[in-house]
Parts: structure tokens; C-alpha cells; sequence
């Protein structure tokens, strides 16, 4: 019995040797495209954003910040995030700060933050503008069409003056 115990430990273990070689091949395998670099940013931000937010977690700097800040918008503009994800990782990368420091900041219960990070809820436009406030962000009405708004962000004249 002690002879069938080890060779199933020995196959357990080179099944994980095995998926800890792929995980490592796929990850150094990956070629640096600005494409890639794009993702690879993306992914960054989505990875530190299910940190949780830390008294010993250093802030970057302000410039780095509005680096972050403006990625995260450019991500929930081109929907590639929900409200719920955009606000977890702007009040987590960009202010580090827990649910419940940037809940009474915002003067919303933690439970209705969490509600609205994990997309849970129907909030009224007042609340989601609250808690979106300290990033300068409000909500509003952006075009459906990835190509409009395209259009629209790479236009030097503002819609009205047109």
C-alpha cells in the first residue's frame, strides 16, 4: 500500500511540475508588441487592483498616478472594465485607500461601495457620482461605437464648436 501511496504522490507532484513549466513557458514565450504592451499594462493594473489596499502599500508618485488614473478611464471608456472594476482599482492603485476609509469619504455606506465595485445594484446617478467625485469622473452618456468614440477622442475640435 505504501508503494501505490508514493507513486501517486510522485504523479501528483510532476503534474504540478508540469503545469508550474507551462505557466513559465507561456509567460516568458510572450513577444513585446506595443499590442503586448498595451495588455501587458492592462493586466498590471487588473493584478494589483486585487491587492488589497494597505497602510504598507507605498502610493506612486502624482505623476504615476495620473498615469494609472487615465488608463483605468480609457479602459471603462472602451469597455473593458465595468463602473464596479474602474472604482475598485482607481480607489485601491490611485488613492490606496480600504472600503471603508473611502466609503465614509465619500459619505456612502462600505456595503453600498462594495455593492457598486462588485456591479451588484441598481445606484442612482447621485450616489455613483459621489463616489466617483474624488477621481473627477461623473456619469454621463459616451457612444456606444468604439470607432465614434475613437473619433471623437482623436478630433481636436470639441462636438459643440461643430
Amino acid at each position: 500500500m505504501s508503494n501505490n501511496h508514493k507513486s501517486s504522490n510522485e504523479s501528483i507532484n510532476d503534474v504540478v511540475n508540469r503545469l508550474r513549466n507551462n505557466r513559465k513557458q507561456a509567460s516568458s514565450s510572450h513577444n513585446t508588441t506595443s499590442d503586448d504592451k498595451v495588455r501587458a499594462d492592462n493586466v498590471s493594473l487588473r493584478v494589483r487592483s486585487y491587492q488589497r489596499a494597505s497602510t504598507k502599500t507605498l502610493l506612486p508618485k502624482a505623476n504615476e498616478r495620473n498615469r494609472i488614473a487615465n488608463q483605468i478611464v480609457k479602459q471603462l471608456l472602451f469597455s473593458e472594465l465595468t463602473q464596479g472594476q474602474a472604482l475598485k482599482e482607481l480607489r485601491i492603485n490611485v488613492l490606496g485607500l480600504k472600503q471603508d476609509v473611502y466609503a465614509k469619504l465619500v459619505d456612502v455606506s462600505r456595503k453600498t461601495l462594495s455593492d457598486i465595485e462588485n456591479d451588484r445594484g441598481n445606484y442612482k446617478t447621485d450616489i455613483l457620482n459621489k463616489v466617483f467625485k474624488p477621481f473627477g469622473l461623473r456619469v454621463g452618456l459616451i457612444p456606444s461605437s468604439t470607432s465614434m468614440l475613437n473619433s471623437l477622442l482623436n478630433s481636436n475640435k470639441s462636438p459643440i464648436d461643430e
